[in-house]
């Protein structure tokens, strides 16, 4: 208590003092609320947000040697918490499967986990206004598929076998969707518990013609598994419907941030929009892009306005 307030001559007003005090104190742990419910307070008045990962995959997200998260996506967001006064940042790794639904239970405020856009996810969350992590769509093929079916349009990629998780993934939602499109040649899918690394290594060997995956997953698992995989992109121009322009918005490497669709959400959001707008603008972002992917993955001036 600052040293003015007890130059009072008066009980009164040594009273009154003491009494605005335990206010002061009552009000400030009011603040810290219930972890399941909106995010609390902390640390001296800071939000405590709760951000959920799974810590795959390496190095958009990770498990470091000592037991912490980190990666990309992780430490991009430890930077942006240095830039928000009102927020402290805590990060808890859970199964890829129960990111979302701590979101919708409040009981995650964020989740990181190379989340990209899918009209069903927009139902349920918000995203983050910016992809900090931009790519085309493209697949990884088995090494010389494309050499023997090159793909001229997006009916080429039906009739081929792919491997795809359960869980509500972007590649889940593309192919199932692209098989509504395309009825008459869909795509095979084979739904799998594997992990993406096992996937990549299944390719590799031609169990599967072509799955998931964009340049980092290519250069990640080339040099860290010995995975041999051909990077083939599929560019926008192969869309000729609004239809099809959806459909590859799906498969483009865009990652984004989720937050839970209420009104703390969309406060939670706009602090980071805020924050990652000024990353990129600093340089930050592109710095922990070429850190961990080796190239700049961020995108141009023009997308962060």
């Amino acid at each position: 208590m600052r040293e003015n307030i007890v130059k009072s001559t008066t009980f009164k007003a040594v009273f009154a003092a003491a009494t605005a005090a335990l206010l002061v104190l009552t009000s400030a742990c009011g603040q810290k609320g219930d972890i399941t419910g909106e995010a609390h307070a902390a640390d001296g008045g800071a939000r405590t947000i709760i951000v959920a990962t799974s810590g795959t995959p390496a190095p958009m997200t990770q498990v470091n040697a000592d037991g912490t998260v980190g990666g990309y996506e992780i430490d991009l967001l430890k930077e942006a918490d240095k830039l928000i006064d009102d927020y402290d940042f805590k990060y808890e790794q859970v199964d890829f499967a129960g990111i979302t639904g701590g979101l919708d239970s409040g009981k995650f405020q964020i989740g990181a986990n190379f989340f990209n856009y899918t009209p069903e996810r927009a139902q349920k969350f918000v995203f983050s206004k910016y992809a900090h992590y931009r790519d085309q769509a493209a697949v990884l093929t088995r090494p010389g598929f494309a050499q023997e079916h090159p793909f001229h349009s997006l009916a080429d990629l039906g009739g081929y076998n792919v491997p795809s998780d359960s869980n509500g993934s972007a590649f889940q939602v593309f192919v199932e969707d692209y098989n509504k499109l395309f009825p008459n040649n869909p795509i095979k899918i084979t739904y799998t518990p594997a992990d993406h690394a096992t996937r990549l290594r299944q390719i590799s060997q031609g169990q599967f013609d072509y799955g998931y995956g964009g340049r980092f997953h290519q250069k990640v698992y080339a040099q860290d598994l010995g995975v041999q995989v051909d990077y083939v992109p599929i560019p926008d121009s192969f869309a000729t419907t609004d239809a099809e322009k959806q459909l590859i918005k799906s498969l483009r490497q865009e990652t984004y941030y989720l937050f839970p669709k209420t009104d703390e959400g969309q406060k939670i959001s706009d602090e980071v929009d805020k924050a990652l707008k000024t990353l990129h603008e600093n340089g930050t972002m592109q710095k922990l892009s070429e850190q961990y992917f080796g190239y700049d993955l961020t995108g141009d001036d023009s997308v962060w306005q």
